[in-house]
């Protein structure tokens, strides 16, 4: 390349930045405005993470289960925190509520708060559980079975079948039930939830049994008449 043609492309370059700087200088600004700012919120959520622990750890060492108001002030923290510790604080209170003060009611409005402040599909399951449980508790068995119908990953496939045989039970669908727990039965689950899991599907294949026994007789009868 000679010496001309290279002072052309440099006498282009400079033409190109003086017709152009005021556009690209500000576009240059808000990038590195913008980076900036990233790093400030970056380091500004490690930083309330961090205090969010520590305000957590001293919350969970003021619980008593002798002392039923010493839960209040970790209820109060999981209402203000939408981050990690704040579902954490949520878990530990229902667990509270549920163990300490059997408000099964209270418990799960405690859960639903947490779910709503996550996406981790691990926790929205572990959460989704436990609020299915519950409402099984409260004889709220569709809005249990509605729950578990959140919960899409195959691995939890036992713990979702166990509790939807137990719903179907109460509501007198045993041939439900009787799916519900050889669905679980055929997932992965501890060798001795799976013989307890064995018991109540051989309960409800006597209880399907009987049903239709009675059906049956209800339906000749009816044509008798």
């Amino acid at each position: 390349m000679s010496h001309s043609d290279t002072e052309e492309q440099l006498n282009t370059i400079i033409y190109f930045f003086n017709r152009t700087w005021k556009i690209i200088v500000p576009i240059v600004i808000i990038i590195l405005i913008s980076i900036a700012g990233w790093y400030y919120w970056q380091s500004y959520k490690t930083e309330q993470l961090a205090i969010a622990s520590e305000k957590y750890e001293s919350l969970i060492n003021k619980v008593d289960p002798a002392d039923p108001k010493s839960i209040d002030e970790l209820v109060a923290f999981a209402n203000e925190n939408d981050n990690i510790y704040g579902i954490f604080a949520d878990l530990k209170a229902a667990q509270f509520y549920v163990e300490t003060l059997k408000d099964y009611a209270g418990a799960e409005s405690l859960l639903i708060n947490a779910r709503s402040n996550t996406n981790s599909e691990l926790i929205l399951a572990i959460i989704n559980i436990r609020i299915a449980k519950l409402q099984y508790q409260l004889d709220k068995y569709q809005d249990s079975l509605a729950t578990l119908n959140q919960i899409k990953s195959p691995k939890w496939s036992g713990a979702v079948n166990d509790i939807r045989g137990d719903i179907f039970i109460k509501l007198e669908k045993y041939q439900d039930a009787f799916n519900a727990y050889d669905a679980a039965l055929a997932s992965s689950v501890p060798e001795k939830l799976a013989e307890y899991i064995k018991m109540k599907r051989n309960n409800a294949e006597i209880l399907r049994d009987i049903q239709n026994i009675e059906q049956e007789k209800a339906a000749q009868q009816s044509k008798a008449e």
